[in-house]
């Protein structure tokens, strides 16, 4: 520093800190104009002395924005240094390497760890939702261990099935660079970051595994710098979102006896279930046991559930070794009640998981790298066999006089009218096996990168392997539950009688296991050239394969991948850009001749910034558009594998449902034999999907960047998809295998919009993410319908058909006018109340003839997300928002009708349906008459097919650092507590007790596990 005399300078101090309020380590202080200058420690303080002269201080620091103060009078600073978000994106995961940002042509979405804390999820796909453009989901259940999303890159391009080992839609998990079955295991905070890549450009290095994008997962790795250790905790409380209620029995018992009468005008005949003598007992709750009024619900489920998440990692290492070690658990329980009403066993619904991971990297020599990553993920998933499907849709169907539920600790059950017996949904629930499923993921990773600068600067050589081992163990106990009916006895008291026989508990137990080598071996090529290094250019060769030991998978074969991937990048001055991808690789599932398949693609983008004649300004800082198109591929093809196979030839055993032959006279010695018949045919042409894709972008950053904008329109037409033929004529005389006939396209266009600014130490940002993908089938071999309009081709994937209900039949004139159509259902005895359906083909006919494309499909087209937040003296805030549209869900019967075989009904139902008196005084409808058992009603048509768009509060969450000296004294850096929220509002359209982010289960006899509001407290401790 240049020296100055004592009488020119004066001591400037003071402390810098982040937005977050954390105090900002290294940050370099310089009077402008001199080279005096010093660095902040490790409390963000600095103090040095300047000459009287300087006017300015420059503070500067990677991942912040530079920052110009006027010194004046004063001589302590409170400096607030706001995170440059384009700095520390500047590198960007992409395939098997990454790149800088500002010259990526691929259309790539990224998010970090902080935002993914901000939300007490279960898992990683929950708390993805909302926060990246491209990334479409549903969750189909909120219970414990099975509560993930179903994620989808820029929608669905495919309408091939799924199976239980593969999901032809799923995008492809890497974690690290590896291929992974899922990434919900995955501790949050051991997460850098997440890439998307949703176009050919990026994923085309993938080859037939990238047709449905890939998801890249980044864990943590340790940086040069003195030890760094973080504890974070947090305790939540979860509570279902939507429940539903159902009616007592004094107003189901009433209920109950309308609708058989509403329905005798159709069955000719109307007996009362319920005597006026009953339904009074109902009303007075005079006989509770007898005649109970039980809430099956409020039986099985309680309010609140315990969740919790720990995690402890230490970070650090020098020169020659770097390190990163994360240790983790998350305990999530169920909402099931009265689960322990056996002594040796607890039906309790929960999940448990423990994350270990270490990541270890080491600098032999200057040009010899090794990085060595082990984790493991443990998790034991605990609670009775019966679905959570199956135990809540028999509390919803239960009839509330089912039983008493639980007298005296027993389990009771009442005798029906003909003596007999029927289980209730608490018997349902705690009479299955209590199974524990216990897991256990390690993986094992080595890579070693050598640089061959004396080859040629630039050039390095890489390998790695890495070694996946999953085991899977089963305990299943089954013991008996005792249930009990009611009589009374002699003095006229309730008397427990045993209704069920002893036996002895059993014990089963079961387990798999799997693992996964993966090998690769690559070289890197780097460099720029030229008087100004305007020329910069990049290469990559890669070889790798891949082998699947599963005990499921068909004949036990492994399933082998293996290919190459070439990239070539080059820029001019970082302002033209071009880049080509491909991929070379196949696998055993297919043909010889088939097996290995080309996909090439190829991109360009052009800085307009960076031109001569673009105009300086704050305005735009920063211009580019890009575009790519190529070809990716999906293997995952069928339900089934070697379909290029013939089948074997199928043997019966001349049994009552087998085929077989007859000899001998009938009715005196003819006898069944059994017989041989012939499979399925293979299909020796049988391929991959292969997807085209275009796509075109821009990215524009304004005034500073304060605002930072992307947009991407693309399309694709995906070919080759599996499909049996629709076409093939009976007459034939083989089973036909499935061709690639099927081609379907889909298109759309996703963006994110960015504001972050400051104000004095007040930071603020907003953010908004939209994705639109709209699928059409264009082939799917489909036999042609009598009407156009019944065709599945043309439509969207997945797209819901149904009659279109034009309200109801509101008196007995319309009933019985002439031209009324005739329903082939309830033998056409139509009545007011009914549903009036439209005559689509006007042959007076309302039958399946009539059912045309209603609504949508199941799976959104559209998700959105639009959060906020911001930072003040140690304060901190965000609020997220999510929603979903074009999409639809059809009622589920549970919610649509009640009293299914004696059952229940939900509270709703006399609110809704219709009724003369409602008519007649104009009250708004939204049901038909109350029936058991009318067909006509209950056809899916538009009036039980519901827009299931919403908008939903996601996440808020508050927090507070703090920092200081006193921190300092006990060893601690920084502390910060926070609460946050999941799931804590949601705008919807659908019935009370419906979730519209759950999908529609099976046959709609089942009822989901809703999806759970949380509430959570935490703690963070940096030492």
């Amino acid at each position: 520093m240049n020296a100055f005399s004592q009488g020119s300078q004066k001591t400037i101090s003071g402390k810098v800190t982040s937005n977050d309020g954390e105090a900002l380590i290294g940050v370099t202080i310089q009077a402008e104009g001199t080279s005096v200058g010093t660095i902040t420690n490790v409390d963000g303080a600095f103090s040095f002395k300047v000459p009287s002269t300087a006017k300015t201080l420059i503070f500067s620091m990677i991942g912040f924005k530079e920052q110009k103060i006027l010194i004046g009078t004063k001589t302590h600073f409170s400096v607030f240094m706001q995170e440059d978000a384009i700095a520390i994106g500047e590198v960007v995961v992409v395939g098997y390497g990454v790149q800088k940002k500002a010259t990526v042509t691929g259309a790539i979405s990224v998010v970090d760890t902080k935002d993914l804390l901000q939300s007490p999820q279960a898992n990683i796909s929950n708390a993805l939702v909302g926060r990246m453009p491209g990334l479409l989901s549903v969750q189909n259940s909120g219970a414990p261990g099975q509560d993930a999303s179903t994620l989808r890159i820029r929608g669905v391009g495919t309408f091939a099935q799924s199976t239980e080992l593969f999901d032809p839609s799923a995008p492809l998990i890497m974690v690290d660079g590896i291929e992974a079955a899922t990434f919900n295991n995955i501790d949050p905070n051991e997460i850098e970051s997440i890439s998307i890549l949703k176009d050919a450009s990026a994923t085309a290095v993938y080859g037939v595994r990238g047709a449905n994008g890939v998801i890249i997962i980044t864990t943590k790795r340790g940086t040069e710098s003195a030890p760094k250790v973080s504890l974070s905790s947090n305790f939540g409380l979860a509570t279902f979102t939507e429940t539903r209620e159902n009616m007592g029995s004094y107003e189901w018992a009433k209920t109950f006896n309308s609708a058989l009468k509403n329905d005798a005008y159709f069955k000719g005949v109307y007996i009362p279930k319920f005597t006026d003598s009953e339904i009074e007992r109902y009303r007075l709750n005079s006989d509770p046991l007898f005649y109970p009024s039980t809430n099956w619900t409020d039986v099985i489920l309680k309010k609140w559930a315990f969740q919790t998440q720990h995690n402890v990692n230490i970070s650090g290492g020098t020169k020659r070794v770097k390190y990163f070690v994360s240790l983790g658990y998350f305990n999530q329980e169920g909402l099931y009640k009265n689960t322990d009403i056996m002594p040796d066993v607890d039906y309790k619904l929960k999940y448990d998981r423990y994350n270990i991971r270490a990541n270890f990297d080491f600098k032999v020599t200057d040009d010899l790298g090794i990085k060595l990553s082990l984790s493991d993920q443990l998790d034991t998933r605990s609670g009775p066999r019966n679905s959570v499907e199956y135990v809540l849709s028999t509390a919803y169907k239960a009839a509330p006089n089912l039983a008493p539920g639980i007298v005296d600790g027993k389990l009771t059950v009442l005798k029906n009218r003909d003596n007999s017996i029927v289980n209730n949904p608490l018997g349902n629930l705690l009479r299955s096996p209590y199974d524990k499923d216990q897991g256990n993921n390690l993986n094992a990773q080595v890579r070693a990168d050598y640089r061959l600068d004396f080859l040629t600067k630039g050039l390095s050589v890489h390998g790695t392997v890495s070694y996946q081992n999953y085991y899977w163990y089963q305990r299943s106990y089954h013991p008996e539950l005792p249930y009990y009916y009611l009589v009374y006895d002699q003095e006229g008291g309730p008397k427990h009688v045993k209704a069920s026989q002893e036996r002895p508990p059993s014990l089963n137990t079961d387990s798999r296991k799997t693992r996964k080598v993966d090998i690769e071996f690559g070289l890197d090529y780097a460099r720029s050239f030229g008087s100004d290094k305007e020329h910069n250019v990049s290469a990559l060769l890669l070889y790798n394969q891949r082998k699947l030991y599963d005990p499921r998978l068909k004949y036990g074969i492994p399933n082998a991948h293996l290919g190459f991937v070439g990239r070539a990048t080059y820029d001019y001055r970082q302002k033209y850009l071009i880049e080509f991808n491909m991929g070379y690789n196949g696998t055993e599932n297919f043909a010889k001749g088939h097996r290995f398949g080309f996909f090439p693609a190829f991109s360009l983008g052009w800085v307009v910034s960076e031109e001569k004649f673009f105009p300086k300004t704050e305005a735009v800082s920063f211009f580019k558009i890009r575009g790519s198109y190529g070809e990716v591929g999906n293997d995952w093809v069928g339900d089934d594998r070697f379909l290029f196979l013939p089948t074997s030839y199928t043997k019966d055993g001349g049994g009552d449902f087998d085929i077989g032959y007859w000899f001998g006279e009938v009715g005196v010695n003819a006898n069944k034999h059994g017989s041989a018949s012939e499979g399925i045919l293979g299909n020796p042409d049988l391929t991959w999907e292969r997807a085209r894709k275009a796509n075109i972008g821009l990215e524009i950053r304004l005034w500073d960047d304060r605002i930072s904008l992307t947009g991407d329109y693309f399309y694709e037409k995906r070919s080759n998809i599996l499909t049996r033929m629709g076409t093939a004529p009976v007459i034939t005389g083989a089973q036909l295998p499935a061709y690639n006939l099927g081609i379907m396209q889909n298109q759309g266009f996703d963006g994110e919009l960015t504001f972050r600014d400051h104000v004095g130490q007040l930071s603020y940002w907003a953010k908004g993410i939209f994705t639109f993908a709209r699928n059409k089938v264009i082939e799917m071999d489909e036999v042609a319908p009598r009407y156009p309009y019944l065709r599945a081709t043309g439509q969207r994937s997945g797209q819901y058909f149904g009659l279109i209900a034009e309200g109801f039949y509101n008196t007995w004139e319309e009933v019985n006018d002439p031209n009324r159509p005739r329903s082939i259902w309830d033998n056409n005895k139509i009545q007011p109340g009914d549903v009036k359906y439209k005559d689509v083909n006007g042959d007076g006919v309302i039958n399946e003839d009539d059912r045309v494309p209603i609504g949508y499909s199941g799976f959104p087209e559209i998700m959105y997300g639009i959060s906020f937040g911001g930072n003040w003296k140690g304060f901190d805030f965000s609020v997220l928002f999510q929603g979903a549209a074009n999409q639809s869900r059809p009622v589920s019967i549970t919610m649509s009708r009640g009293f299914i075989t004696d059952g229940g009904a939900p509270a709703y139902l006399n609110d809704y349906c219709w009724t003369q008196e409602k008519y007649d005084n104009g009250e708004a409808i939204k049901f038909p008459r109350l029936s058991i058992s009318s067909d006509h009603n209950y056809q899916r048509s538009t009036l039980w097919v519901r827009n299931s768009k919403y908008l939903r509060l996601k996440n808020v969450e508050l927090g507070y650092t703090f920092n200081g000296s006193i921190l300092k004294k006990l060893g601690l850096s920084s502390t910060r507590i926070y609460a946050n929220g999941s799931n804590l509002f949601t705008w919807h359209n659908l019935l009370k007790g419906e979730d519209p982010e759950i999908p529609f289960v099976g046959d709609g006899n089942y009822e989901p596990y809703p999806t759970t509001m949380v509430f959570n407290f935490g703690l963070n401790v940096n030492f």
